[in-house]
């Protein structure tokens, strides 16, 4: 009886085995397929988190790279980093814009038309593709008979309508090349540059911009099953999707750390934090905290700004309108500096990325936020902080000064008082002052105070008449 469980326990383990053995026998193991998201604004970490994706799934046997894609643009220089990442991919690359309701717009439809394999949600956009920087892609040749940037080694002075032309050249031609490299339709991708044309994900299809709709990355995965792909050097991967696992490859901690940090939004409230916490520190030194916050979040603040299009005319007016607050405790001017600095605050933050992609604009509801909040700090708390530097110092000689008590022994002239509640060796200026008499501290001497008697009700400093005759 024993036996024949053993054996039928034995039978069962063989028959689930069976089938994955004669998979690997003949060869039909199918890898996995690696998925990464990139939702937001396209920047220097997207670029970083993307090529490190295509090398690890690379490294652990992927079949190929699924893109989930959802943003409304980025910056030219990640964006180039991106497309040239894709384009010489060791491995097959699918960019799906998704999920319904996502976009894949300016530096978006660049990457899209760059991979292997183009697809949307059928509820999806893509497009506008036109140029708002100067950003730093090769700038074509000037036609014969045209000047070119430089002559006879003197620079020239293009209008900034010529160098927006010339990026724009620029940009259409790296899309044309592209679409073609990858067969989309490279007439509709110069114009997405040209005239910032977008497509619904339907007329995508017919356009052949992209390769297929989707419903859902299974939905992607089984209608890519049995496609070929090729890859550089000619060499071509036959995809095998229908059945393969999902694997996730997640950003690391630095990667999603930086990503938010080229946010202006973010980019302005650290100006803000820095400013006020620095400024806190000098008015109050050894405060410590706010000085240690403060320099924190300046050294975050100049990460920000070297990722993304700062103008620093624009840094340059929240800075001064920092010190219009500052001035406003100090200086009675009826308010005119308060207003000055809220003027200067709201337009150096309309100012400090310098663009007119909606991306690349700070909030209005932030700014509003934060300029209330920056008065309020200047009103209270600095303006508390100042109020105390001008108050009548509590301790120390000039603590005691015009402190009054009384003789505890008599005064010829040396002895003891009662001042603030502590015993105190003194020594009358004046004459002799008797036990248990009044005394007015006038100043002090190492440990001995300096005394007299007060002077009466009405009578100046010296002690005589108030009245003039």
């Amino acid at each position: 009886m024993a036996r024949s469980a053993t054996l039928g326990l034995a039978l069962c383990v063989l028959g689930l085995l069976a089938p994955r053995a004669a998979m690997a026998a003949t060869g039909r193991v199918v890898p996995p397929v690696a998925t990464i998201t990139l939702e937001g604004a396209i920047d220097v970490p997207s670029a970083e988190y993307l090529q490190r994706a295509i090398a690890e799934a690379r490294r652990d046997g992927a079949q190929c790279l699924l893109i989930l894609l959802n943003t409304p643009g980025g910056l030219g220089e990640a964006m180039k980093g991106m497309t040239e990442d894709l384009l010489n991919s060791p491995l097959p690359t699918i960019v799906y814009v998704y999920p319904a309701g996502a976009f894949a717009m300016s530096a978006g439809t660049f990457i899209t038309l760059s991979a292997n394999i183009a697809a949307m949600h059928p509820a999806t956009t893509i497009g506008a593709a036109h140029p708002v920087e100067l950003l730093s892609l090769p700038q074509p040749e000037q036609p014969e008979g045209k000047p070119a940037g430089r002559m006879a080694g003197k620079p020239a002075q293009p209008s900034s309508g010529v160098e927006m032309q010339k990026t724009v050249n620029a940009f259409a031609e790296q899309i044309r090349v592209i679409a073609e490299a990858r067969g989309h339709n490279p007439d509709w991708a110069e114009k997405a540059v040209r005239e910032s044309a977008t497509l619904s994900a339907k007329e995508a299809l017919r356009l052949h911009v992209i390769d297929l709709l989707a419903d859902d990355p299974r939905d992607l995965l089984a209608k890519l099953d049995g496609r070929e792909v090729t890859l550089p050097g000619k060499r071509t991967v036959k995809l095998q999707t229908a059945s393969a696992a999902i694997t996730e490859i997640s950003p690391s901690v630095k990667e999603s750390f930086l990503h938010v940090l080229a946010n202006p939004n973010l980019l302005l409230v650290l100006l803000v934090l820095a400013g006020l916490g620095i400024m806190f520190e000098l008015q109050n030194p050894g405060a410590i905290l706010p000085g240690v916050i403060g320099g924190l979040c300046l050294l975050l603040a100049l990460y920000s700004m070297a990722v993304l299009p700062v103008n620093y005319a624009g840094v340059g007016l929240i800075v001064f309108s920092m010190l219009l607050f500052l001035a406003e405790v100090k200086v009675v001017s009826h308010g005119i500096l308060t207003v000055g600095g809220v003027i200067s605050f709201v337009v150096g933050a309309l100012m400090l990325t310098g663009s007119s992609a909606h991306w690349l604009r700070v909030s209005w509801q932030v700014i509003v936020v934060l300029a209330a909040l920056v008065v309020l700090f200047f009103l209270f708390v600095v303006g508390a902080g100042v109020r105390a530097h001008l108050r009548r110092v509590q301790t120390g000689e000039e603590g005691m000064l015009r402190r009054r008590g009384r003789a505890l022994s008599p005064l010829e002239p040396g002895g003891e008082v009662f001042v603030e509640g502590e015993r105190w060796r003194a020594r009358a200026l004046t004459g002799s002052i008797g036990v248990g008499e009044e005394i007015e501290v006038v100043s002090e001497e190492g440990l001995t105070l300096l005394v007299r008697r007060p002077a009466p009700a009405g009578a100046g400093p010296g002690g005589g008449s108030g009245a003039s005759s």
